[in-house]
């Protein structure tokens, strides 16, 4: 039985409260006995579980007279009138289950909040470049545990690879999609992990993907931006204008923000993809953080770009953040839902680094101090380190420095503790976390 942890969402948190035994409305006349549910036979009336596994629910009950009939609702529909339930869903999502016990003429009942996972849904993917000429691979982490899923694209499709290198996912729309530096960009459902679509191989070096619409995604490249055909999965025009590498890449109410190695940022109108301005000269990026500003850096600078007006305010930094173009990752800037924070590790030229910062825009002070020093003969590699929403937490990658065994590491993000520690073998060369 998995029981419910702080990483579940706040509204399953606040339905806990909800959890009541509840007591019929009856006439306290004497002789009547008022049955009770002694023991509900799930802590708190709260319980998660994943889609193929079952639930038996088995209250106690006290205070009985007479020979009792019962019933039990799922989501209102009447699903059993046994004394005991076994709760096997057919979807994934957040469930209503009572129970009612009638004795003579009084009842008594519970009621029961289960969350039901899909197989990847409560977790973050770990996208890894794989040891070339090897094509990448997929790891994930399933919340709580305390073991990494390893290969897990390669056993669900059967005869299909990622391409090489694989290097940028993102979640969009119910779909993962898989960017590699040479081959396949693949789609897959975000819950089962099994294939959708691909295309064989794009123009030049993919790097990173960003959807835009129901119908619409943009790939950056070695050579430019392409759109792609979400319904299709199909890949259409290059966007006039960008030519050269193209890396980060994000969409913000109006604009999609580009990083091109030659103009820095790019700023695109999301209709049309016409070029709007050519922005500050960054090399790193991009995260959106509370306050709506668009953030990238270069060096020792950090720039915050208003993502309605445009403007660039601009934060010295004493560490560096080395620009990744000639080893392209997708860099560690990240930032927090909950509160105006930016993450982002202190880089050499292969994004390895042992120090994560959190910077508040307005408190100088959170520049002076690390918010995490990663343990002894552990480095960052790739992109490294992605703030997780659904828990607030910092997930980060890192390998040791013969990069022979791998490691998840999993920050508290407002105080930098450490929670857990996941150790793993094997040459997986993770680019990326890929979290909701």
């Amino acid at each position: 039985m998995r029981k419910f942890s702080r990483s579940l969402p706040v509204s399953l948190a606040l339905a806990a409260a909800l959890t009541i035994g509840m007591a019929a409305c009856q006439k306290y006349e004497a002789g009547i006995t008022i049955p009770s549910v002694t023991n509900p036979g799930v802590t708190n009336g709260l319980d998660t579980i994943y889609l193929g596994d079952s639930l038996k629910i088995a209250p106690t009950l006290g205070n009985i007279a007479g020979v009792p009939t019962y019933q039990w609702l799922v989501n209102g529909v009447e699903a059993s009138t046994d004394s005991a339930f076994v709760f096997k869903p057919t979807a994934n999502g957040d469930y209503t289950i009572s129970f009612k016990a009638f004795a003579g003429n009084s009842l008594t009942g519970y009621y029961y909040r289960i969350k039901v996972f899909a197989p990847y849904e409560n977790g973050y993917y770990i996208l890894n470049e794989g040891s070339f000429p090897n094509p990448g691979s997929l790891n994930f982490y399933r919340g709580g545990e305390d073991t990494m899923i390893t290969n897990i694209f390669a056993r669900l499709n059967p005869g299909k690879t990622l391409g090489t290198t694989s290097q940028y996912g993102q979640l969009y729309n119910g779909k993962l999609y898989m960017v590699s530096k040479q081959g396949a960009f693949v789609a897959a459902d975000a819950n089962t992990l099994k294939e959708t679509g691909r295309i064989a191989s794009l123009p030049a070096d993919g790097r990173a993907f960003c959807g835009i619409d129901n119908s619409r995604g943009l790939v950056t490249t070695a050579d430019g931006v392409y759109v792609i055909n979400l319904q299709t999965l199909t890949l259409g025009a290059k966007i006039a204008g960008i030519t050269g590498q193209t890396g980060g890449i994000i969409k913000s109410n109006n604009y999609v923000f580009v990083l091109s190695e030659t103009d820095g940022v790019i700023v695109l109108n999301a209709s049309d993809f016409s070029i709007v301005k050519k922005s500050v000269k960054a090399d790193v990026g991009f995260a959106r953080s509370q306050d709506g500003n668009i953030w990238a850096a270069s060096g020792k600078n950090l720039y915050a770009i208003n993502e309605g007006t445009l403007e660039v305010k601009t934060y010295a930094i004493p560490v560096n953040i080395y620009d990744s173009w000639g080893y392209w990752n997708a860099g560690s800037l990240s930032a927090a839902k909950y509160e105006n924070a930016v993450y982002f590790s202190e880089t050499d030229a292969y994004g390895s680094g042992t120090k994560i910062y959190k910077f508040v825009p307005g408190i100088d002070t959170t520049l002076t101090t690390p918010l995490v020093k990663l343990p002894d003969n552990r480095i960052l590699y790739g992109a490294g380190v992605r703030y997780n929403s659904r828990d607030t937490t910092l997930i980060v990658t890192a390998l040791t420095s013969d990069y022979q065994s791998n490691t998840l590491l999993i920050y508290n993000a407002v105080n930098g503790t450490l929670k857990k520690t996941i150790n793993y073998p094997g040459l997986y060369f993770p680019s990326m976390p890929v979290s909701n």
